[in-house]
């Protein structure tokens, strides 16, 4: 494909020969392997602009969650931290619910195509666009405005609502991915904070 115009270049050098004077030929030979190189390179040029604009995102694909020990030890201290000063009771009961809403999702789907992201896990599924208005998404912790955007390498999802606010941004390195979440809520001593890991599978 990208020496389709190969020929039409033949053409060009074959004309200018019938056209001159035998005593031009050898300068001629020159400037038809010249034409021929430079319509190389131009086609080959445009290809690989072709080819990498329409590369993948590193970020799309099949995820499944590799939670290292520190990792989950790390994002159940931080709630603790963040609900320590609730009575025994109540904490406990926030610890709970709060280790269940952070647990990373088994598996994670990501598309992107333009300004298109899909999210998907067994929780459900997420289309947004990105720098695009937010959208209200339902669930068992009641209504949220979600929204998309990407920065540098990062896609973040935002998600607010009256209790609070959820950020998490995805960083894709090869096979691996690395889900940052950030939770604050008028509940928590402060902001909640940790990392998940996951592997490609397709």
């Amino acid at each position: 494909m990208r020496y389709a115009n190969f020929p039409f270049v033949l053409d060009i050098c074959a004309a200018f020969k019938l056209r001159w004077p035998r005593t031009v030929e050898p300068q001629l030979n020159i400037l038809g392997r010249a034409i021929v190189i430079l319509a190389l390179v131009v086609l080959s040029t445009t290809t690989d602009g072709a080819c990498a604009a329409e590369k993948p995102s590193p970020l799309a694909g099949q995820w499944h969650a590799a939670e290292t020990a520190d990792e989950k030890k790390n994002r159940l201290m931080v709630i603790d931290e963040a609900t320590g000063h609730l009575d025994t009771f109540r904490q406990g009961k926030a610890r709970s619910r709060l280790s269940e809403r952070t647990s990373p999702p088994r598996n994670l789907i990501i598309e992107i195509d333009g300004v298109k992201v899909t999210v998907a896990s067994e929780d459900g599924r997420l289309e947004l666009e990105l720098g695009g208005s937010p959208i209200e998404v339902s669930g068992s912790e009641g209504k949220a405005q979600v929204s998309a955007k990407k920065r540098g390498s990062l896609l973040i999802i935002m998600a607010r609502s009256g209790k609070g606010e959820r950020t998490t941004a995805y960083r894709a390195s090869g096979d691996r991915l690395t889900m940052e979440v950030t939770m604050t809520g008028a509940r928590l001593a402060e902001s909640l904070k940790y990392v998940s890991t996951y592997v490609r599978t397709q």
